[in-house]
This record gives C-alpha cells, sequence and structure tokens, in this order.
C-alpha cells in the first residue's frame, strides 16, 4: 500500500543496500546516492516532507494534479528504472544520511537485493520491505514465550495479539530499514533475561542488536543492572561482537551512536528546563501509536486519547504485579535514552520531541507490560488499535496516496478504487481486514477464557513464588 519511498527515510536506507552491493564498503554520510534513486524521486510522488529537494519534485498533491498522460509517462518510466542505472555517476545532489547505521540488517537485506538486481526499482523495494516485515514479525512469538513465563498463557497470547495487531508497529517495519530486526533481536534480548539464559547467549544478541541499530545501547545499563555481577560476560561479548563499529565511529568524529545531530554539553543542561516535556510526550505518544509514515497522516485526537488513557491504565496496574523487572529495565533505561535525545535535538534543533517510532524496539516489553497490566481487559486495547488500523489504512492512507482525498481528509467510500491505483490486489485487503478480525475474535475468546493463573513453567521459573 505504502507508495515508492513514503517509509520513513526509506530511499537513505535503500542507498545503504545499494552502496554495499556496488562498492563492498560501509558508507560515510556524505556518500551520493545512485542515480537510480534520484531518478526515482524526480518520478514519484513524494511526502510533503521532501519539498526540500527542490521544484523538478512533485508531492502527492502536485504528482496528482498533473495531467493524466503525464503521470502515466513518469509512471512508465519508474518503471524501467532497473539495476544497471546504480553505475552511472550520480549527480551528487543528494547524500543518504541514514549511512551512519550500523551494518547487520543492510548486509543481510542486501543478499536478495542482489540477487534481484534485474528487477524494477519499486519490485526490488517491495522485495527488501517483505524482508524487513519477516524479521520483525518474530517479535510476535518471541513476545509471547517472554510473556509466557511471566504472566502466564492468558497473558502470553494477549501480549501477542497485542503485538500483532498494533498499527504503529506495522506501519514503522513495513519499509526498507533496520528497525525490524531491531525490534526482533531486542524481543529476543527480552526472552532471555526473563528465561535466565547464560550470559554467553545473551551477549551474542545484545551484540547482534548493538550491530542493528544504536538506539539499543540502552540495552547495555539495562543488563548491567539486571545481572550484576554476572554483567560482565555479556556486556564483554556484545562489545566484542559490536564495538569495532562504535569505534570507528569515534575514529571519524561522529557521535559514539553515529547520530548527526551534537549539542553543547551546556545547551543540553539548559534544555532540560526549556523543553516543554508534557508535549514532547503528547507527540510521541500519538507516533508510536499511528502516524500515517512520512506523509505524518494523524487520527483525530480524541482517539489517541482513548488510546492513550486505556494503556495508561494498563502500565499504571502493571506496576503492582510481580516478575516484570526485566521488563521495566528494558522499556525503563530505553526511555531515558529517548529522553537524552530529546534533549540532544533541542540543543541541536530547537526542536523538544522525538518521534514515538524510536519506541517499538521496546515492542515486546512494552506489550508485556500492557498485557501484565490489563489482565483479561487487553482485549479491549486490542480492539481500539484493530479500528484505528482498518480505519487508518481504509480512510485516511489509501485514498491520500491514492489522489482522492487532501492530507489528512478521511474519506473511506473509494478504498477500492484507491487501493486499485495502488495496484494492491483486492483479495489481498480483505485478506488483511480478515486477519486482524480474526486477531480481534481470538484475543475476545482468550479473554472470556483465561484466568491468568500460575503455571508449572512459571513457578519453576520463580522458584521464590
Amino acid at each position: 500500500m505504502l507508495p515508492l519511498w513514503e517509509g520513513w527515510d526509506e530511499y537513505a536506507h535503500f542507498a545503504w543496500l545499494e552502496h554495499w552491493n556496488e562498492k563492498g564498503t560501509l558508507p560515510r554520510y556524505d556518500t551520493p546516492v545512485s542515480r537510480e534513486i534520484e531518478a526515482s524521486l524526480e518520478l514519484t510522488p513524494l511526502t510533503e516532507e521532501l519539498k526540500w529537494l527542490g521544484p523538478e519534485h512533485f508531492t502527492y498533491a502536485q504528482w496528482w494534479a498533473l495531467a493524466p498522460p503525464e503521470r502515466a509517462g513518469r509512471t512508465g518510466r519508474l518503471a524501467n528504472l532497473r539495476g544497471e542505472w546504480r553505475g552511472f555517476a550520480p549527480k551528487g545532489s543528494l547524500v543518504f544520511y541514514e549511512a551512519q547505521q550500523p551494518p547487520l540488517y543492510y548486509w543481510l537485506a542486501a543478499i536478495p537485493e542482489r540477487l534481484a538486481s534485474g528487477w524494477p526499482l519499486r519490485e526490488r523495494v517491495v522485495l527488501v520491505r517483505l524482508l524487513s516485515l519477516l524479521l520483525a514479525s518474530a517479535v510476535i512469538p518471541l513476545g509471547w514465550w517472554a510473556a509466557l513465563s511471566v504472566v502466564g498463557e492468558g497473558g502470553a497470547a494477549m501480549c501477542a495479539a497485542l503485538l500483532a495487531v498494533a498499527p504503529g508497529l506495522a506501519i514503522d517495519v513495513s519499509r526498507v530499514a533496520n528497525d525490524g530486526l531491531a525490534i526482533a533481536v531486542a524481543a529476543f534480548i527480552l526472552v532471555a533475561l526473563v528465561r535466565r539464559w547464560p550470559g554467553w547467549i545473551l551477549g551474542l544478541a545484545l551484540g547482534a542488536g548493538l550491530l542493528s541499530k544504536a538506539y539499543l545501547l540502552s540495552l547495555i545499563p539495562a543488563v548491567i543492572w539486571l545481572r550484576r555481577k554476572q554483567a560482565l560476560v555479556p556486556v564483554a561479548l556484545a562489545l566484542g561482537v559490536a564495538g569495532w563499529w562504535y569505534a570507528r565511529n569515534l575514529a571519524l568524529g561522529y557521535a559514539v551512536s553515529g547520530w548527526l545531530d551534537r549539542a553543547d554539553p551546556m545547551a543540553l543542561v539548559a534544555a532540560v528546563v526549556h523543553v516543554n516535556w508534557l508535549s514532547a510526550l503528547n507527540i510521541t505518544a500519538k507516533s508510536f501509536v499511528w502516524f500515517g509514515a512520512w506523509s505524518f497522516l494523524t487520527l483525530k485526537s480524541w482517539a489517541y486519547t482513548l488510546l492513550e488513557l486505556v494503556s495508561g491504565l494498563g502500565f499504571v496496574s502493571a506496576v503492582r504485579r510481580p516478575r516484570l523487572s526485566a521488563v521495566w529495565a528494558m522499556a525503563g533505561f530505553h526511555l531515558v535514552a529517548m529522553s537524552y535525545g530529546v534533549l540532544v535535538y533541542f540543543g541541536a534543533h530547537k526542536i523538544g520531541n522525538l518521534p514515538g517510532w524510536y519506541l517499538w524496539p521496546m515492542a515486546a516489553p512494552l506489550a508485556l507490560l500492557l498485557a501484565a497490566g490489563l489482565g483479561r481487559r487487553t482485549a479491549v486495547l486490542i480492539a481500539l488499535l484493530g479500528i484505528a488500523d482498518v480505519y487508518g489504512a481504509a480512510a485516511l492512507m489509501v485514498p491520500y496516496y491514492a489522489g482522492f482525498v487532501s492530507r489528512n481528509r478521511a474519506d473511506a467510500s473509494r478504498v477500492f478504487e484507491g487501493l486499485a491505483r495502488l495496484h494492491v490486489p483486492a483479495w489481498l485487503a480483505v485478506a488483511w481486514l480478515s486477519a486482524t478480525a480474526a486477531v480481534l475474535a481470538i484475543a475476545f475468546y482468550r479473554s472470556a477464557r483465561s484466568r491468568y493463573r500460575m503455571t508449572p513453567e512459571m513457578a519453576l521459573l520463580n522458584p521464590a513464588i
């Protein structure tokens, strides 16, 4: 459903793959993108966020205002963009700022992209999107596995259903980007922590996470906090696996994380009192729950308020539940890291917030906390998320991408006409809707049947209980 490059920063992430397959070297932030990507940006409709590219690029509103023959010509030329274009000398007007990302995801995704090098560009992008989604989907069984030993079978089912239906998660990982792998690895680390796996397994997983996305640096203090004297092995092993990449960042003059934004230490101190933290929290929550990709489509404010109230009740209630120390540690240290990111961003740009999609690496811990706190009532939150997912896609995203409505105007009546314009088969949309309904039905069935009782497995893993 997402048009080409509609995923957040997608063209810059895809440039990483092309650079690796073409050059076989790690890119730098000032490395130019391929001519293929530059040409595609001139031929496809783009989000308003990319207006800075210049007048030869068209936003959705501008693109759909073109005469039909002009649109057809651009679509035809876009379909003819194939892998051989990346061998052309780039014009050099663009650099792919996602070059500072760790390499593990791109090494994996480069394999199918290379095998499909003769395909048209859009088809290769969809192929890598499917890989991203496949990697991220591991969070569902991993989240269930972690929850099984903490909140029992009923809570584990609710945790899995939350992850399966969450629209913010699906939008985040349905693009070419390394978030899907980072989300899955973080869920694996959660399993390792709650099930008390050996330090070497935890260390290898943590190393893989650090090579997937730098925001998983937040897991190092979480592991130290939870393992105490036994933290040396996993932390040392993780640094042995991934430390070279972070050392490279320092050698190149970047921040340890590779983040290009810098702020003077005094500016960070001043930002603590100048940031409107309530507003930052509100923006983070909205963009975590549901944001229509890079076009930043949004639901009505009351919908976010309802979802936030139910979720807030779940988090508050989870405070009283036992056996959640590992879950709280992962989520808590990541929130601290995000708060630091807000300070840096404010110091560098005077913008006092970070988008909520940076919370999704904690998808499994957050879903587990909600399932623990809400209990059977988790089914209500699952239903609300499912409704938001269906409404947001059918009434906001599809008609906007298809050129039928202006930004943030709702019209679900033309959804199938819009899907046809976006080359999405009707049967696929019906299958997606049926799957969403099935998750909701299963959640309510389990809500009625489950008692959230201690299982023998939970007693074995928690001998103090």
